[in-house]
């Protein structure tokens, strides 16, 4: 066993490999911050639609009486909103 440890430290075989990073090309990477420009910018535009949508909404379910139910909306609003929100923050470990 020890023979097998002396011929290895002998020979000086490297036991981890450390990948160097490579940067993309220009062209892509202006491709690909274009697309994420568009991508949050869309999602922003939908948030903001469906939080307007959603106070049009509350104001007419408080008219009638009938708010509290209406509230449960809000909460699927707001985990949309965290859904994007933490798209936004996980996408560019997978890029």
């Amino acid at each position: 066993m020890s023979t097998i440890l002396n011929v290895a430290a002998a020979t000086q075989i490297p036991t981890s490999i450390t990948a160097q990073p490579k940067p993309l090309p220009t062209e892509v990477q202006q491709g690909l911050d274009t697309i994420q420009a568009w991508i949050q910018g869309i999602g922003g535009s939908v948030a903001v639609i469906g939080l307007m949508i959603l106070f049009i909404g509350l104001f007419f379910a408080n008219r009638h009486g009938q708010g509290q139910d209406f509230m449960a909306k809000a909460g699927w609003w707001l985990a949309g909103a965290i859904g994007l929100g933490t798209a936004a923050v996980i996408a560019p470990v997978f890029l």
